[in-house]
């Protein structure tokens, strides 16, 4: 029977762990019933820290509590409140979590560092297997994030920027104004959660040599060019988020931020002079994870939608 392999975020290559004979499982599909009540043994988290996280910690420490002693969490730590997650978690459940640094870059040392810590990861999961049995067959990935378009983007619509989001109903509440999606860049969006999804594991080092090394090294390559995420904020991922924004050709931009993000603010800051730069109407909305597209945000963005129909229709009018 499979072992499950927890992950806190898909900047992680999945085809590896399930050839190590485990189940990945995104850790955001088994989030806590935020009305149930608080067990009296759960995990503390400073209060200033982000939702996706704080709701990540409760999901873990309930599955880890509970579940076999062979299931594992493995957290890419791509930003501190992330790699705090990890430390607390591995603290608490000694030998069950292994927490993988993601830089925040991709220079040529830092693609081989990553490397030798995929190397390391892959290790521990099978090192963790019972016995040092040999793993069953590979697995396929196991409910990886499933946020995808509502709808085909197309210029002219809006162009969303988000951290983490559980689902699609921020789309859907833009579609429902009237206004259409021109492109989304999130790091649970389908052009981040599919590449990565299937990004193909390299061959062990018992299996192939010294092939191996070059093996890793390109699989870090690969995952670290599509993970252009906001821990990213350099010239790197600048260039990303202006290349997406003149391919897809929208209308506004609208932020999304999750509160007590610090690579979120730096990103804000980012999206906001690339839309100022191209003449884009921009709004900053603040979410939580999971999204809830009711009450004050949902006023907020239909007064901005609705500005920038009235706009159009001036426009219309003048011709």
């Amino acid at each position: 029977m499979a072992i499950n392999a927890y992950y806190t975020c898909n900047l992680l290559p999945t085809e590896l762990v399930a050839r190590c004979g485990y189940s990945p499982r995104w850790l955001g599909n088994y989030l806590q019933d935020p009305a149930a009540p608080a067990r009296r043994e759960a995990l503390s988290i400073h209060p200033m820290t982000c939702p996706y996280v704080t709701q990540l910690v409760a999901a873990a420490d309930v599955l880890l509590g509970d579940a076999p002693p062979g299931d594992c969490l493995l957290v890419p730590g791509g930003c501190d409140a992330m790699r705090r997650m990890g430390d607390l978690l591995a603290a608490t459940y000694p030998g069950r979590v292994f927490v993988l640094s993601m830089p925040r870059s991709s220079g040529e040392g830092v693609v081989r560092t990553l490397a030798a810590d995929l190397a390391l990861m892959e290790k521990w999961l099978r090192g963790r297997l019972p016995n040092g049995a040999a793993p069953p067959q590979p697995i396929p990935a196991q409910e990886p994030p499933t946020l995808d378009y509502p709808s085909p983007p197309r210029p002219g619509g809006v162009f969303v920027v988000a951290g983490p989001l559980s689902d699609a109903s921020l789309l859907r509440l833009i579609g429902q104004f009237g206004a259409g999606i021109a492109g989304l860049d999130c790091c649970t969006s389908a052009e981040r959660w599919k590449p990565l999804a299937s990004l193909a594991a390299p061959a062990t080092a018992a299996e192939a040599g010294a092939a191996a090394a070059d093996g890793y090294q390109a699989l870090a390559a690969e995952l670290l060019a599509i993970g252009m995420c906001p821990r990213r904020s350099t010239a790197d991922r600048r260039d990303h988020l202006a290349r997406r924004f003149d391919e897809s050709r929208p209308s506004a931009v609208i932020y999304a931020r999750q509160s007590f993000c610090d690579p979120g603010a730096y990103d804000a800051l980012l999206v906001s002079q690339l839309a100022g730069e191209r003449g884009l109407p921009y709004l900053e909305i603040e979410v939580g994870f999971p999204l809830e597209a009711s009450g004050p945000l949902r006023t907020r963005v239909e007064a901005f939608l609705e500005a920038q129909l009235l706009d159009d229709d001036l426009l219309d009018e003048e011709d």
